[in-house]
């Protein structure tokens, strides 16, 4: 009986000493076990999200895919054309200022060749005016000296850009110009952090062979 006590003790010893051990790496167990639990479920959620992410690119890259096209298609107008009027009355969406081009347009929503025929067409697939991506504008360069956007070849970094739509004023400063193919989207990527906008023109005016391009930041 004596020694069944004694063994008794010696185990009950043994365990309470050991106890802050098994405690100790029971918690390291279970803290270990949630963190890779956690590290699941926020690479679930990302993977999710990259999923939601990627398709939104893809129809987005369709649509500006579609309304590039459909300004490729848009000829450039001629002297001849430009005296025509068309019938149907359009209503802008805002204005486009450049004072140092003397340029005043109106921005209508769209590409289609009513629109350019009037002013500057905001391509729907991009970001709304003012808001945080890329705003799209095109429209043609004309073979009128000062009309549309025929002098946008003058306009260099540092320069200023106005667009007024709902009452109020946006205020970008170019920082980039380029020359590319029609088909080059990529003028239109956008991030999750700058108000962009970009102007879209034919380069040269004589055979459109690519696309003027000038790219400004919201001057907040």
């Amino acid at each position: 009986m004596k020694k069944a006590i004694s063994t008794l003790l010696i185990i009950i010893g043994i365990a309470i000493f050991l106890y802050p051990f098994i405690d100790r790496g029971f918690t390291r167990y279970m803290q270990n076990k949630a963190m890779k639990e956690y590290e699941r479920i926020l690479l679930q959620a990302e993977l999710t999200e990259t999923s939601a992410m990627t398709q939104d690119f893809i129809d987005l890259q369709g649509l500006l895919e579609n309304e590039m096209r459909e300004l490729m298609e848009t000829q450039p107008e001629t002297e001849e054309e430009e005296v025509k009027k068309p019938k149907q009355t359009i209503l802008p969406i805002g204005i486009l200022k450049i004072d140092k081009i003397k340029l005043n347009l109106p921005i209508l929503e769209g590409t289609s060749e009513l629109n350019l025929k009037i002013g500057a067409g905001w391509l729907r697939a991009t970001t709304p005016i003012g808001e945080v991506g890329n705003t799209a504008l095109a429209a043609h360069r004309s073979h009128t000296y000062g009309r549309f956007f025929n002098r946008l070849d003058e306009i260099e970094i540092g320069d200023e850009i106005i667009v007024e739509k709902d009452n109020k004023t946006y205020k970008y400063i170019v920082y980039k110009t380029d020359l590319v193919l029609p088909e080059d989207t990529s003028v239109l990527n956008r991030n999750q952090k700058d108000k962009i906008l970009t102007l879209i023109t034919c380069h040269p005016i004589d055979t459109a062979t690519h696309r003027l391009i000038v790219h400004a930041i919201l001057n907040e």
